[in-house]
């Protein structure tokens, strides 16, 4: 499951807040600047939905935010806009260094939605990642493959993957990492990665689909 775009250390709208006069401004900016410094992943969970020629999914990240960074910015349009902008791009930029193929062709995932809430609080903040892709899937045997980098797991994460009615996973291979996994009515697939292990930087399913 691709990354939170955060956790890598990209950071929010501080470099381009507004404010009245270059006082304004500089106050402003140093303030979201440590804000967006504090905001911290805690979990994830993916969901992947599989059908004939296309394979779609969403990815929600959980993050702490002690000092109102999110808060602040959706109160701004101006710097809400800029910060979906920069979700975005910045999960495109990570799925776009993964090497995804089914039936052994590349495929291209693309983000087609970035949205942000709160779960009660304003401290507890949720980002939603939507994305899809053109894929060869078919009738019979299918072979899905993703490769990425090998890194430690900061946050404990699940990922979920459904298949439609009468298909069925025959196998998976989650690289040498510390992820496990677990198929329920064999065509549903339960991933698990626990905060302190490593990504396996390869993924394998094979699916027979009806």
């Amino acid at each position: 499951m691709a990354r939170s775009p955060r956790s890598r250390g990209r950071r929010g709208g501080a470099g381009h807040a507004g404010g009245r006069g270059a006082a304004g401004r500089l106050v402003r900016s140093s303030f979201l600047e440590e804000a967006s410094e504090a905001v911290q992943p805690v979990h994830g969970q993916g969901f992947f939905y599989v059908g004939y020629g296309y394979i779609a999914y969403y990815i929600v990240f959980d993050y702490v935010d002690p000092l109102g960074y999110y808060d602040t910015i959706m109160r701004d349009e101006r710097l809400y806009e800029e910060e979906v902008n920069k979700l975005y791009y910045g999960m495109q930029e990570l799925v776009d260094r993964e090497e995804v193929r089914v039936n052994g062709e590349r495929v291209r995932p693309k983000v087609a939605m970035v949205d942000i809430g709160f779960r009660g609080r304003r401290d507890r903040v949720f980002i939603v990642f939507a994305l899809r892709f053109r894929a060869p899937v078919r009738s019979g045997r299918n072979v899905y493959e993703n490769r990425y980098d090998v890194e430690p797991i900061e946050y404990s994460y699940e990922a979920y993957w459904i298949f439609p009615p009468g298909s069925r996973i025959e196998e998976v291979d989650m690289g040498t990492g510390s992820e496990s996994w677990d198929i329920v009515g064999g065509n549903v697939l339960a991933i698990y990665g626990r905060r302190g292990g490593t990504t396996g930087g390869y993924e394998k399913i094979v699916f027979t689909m009806p």
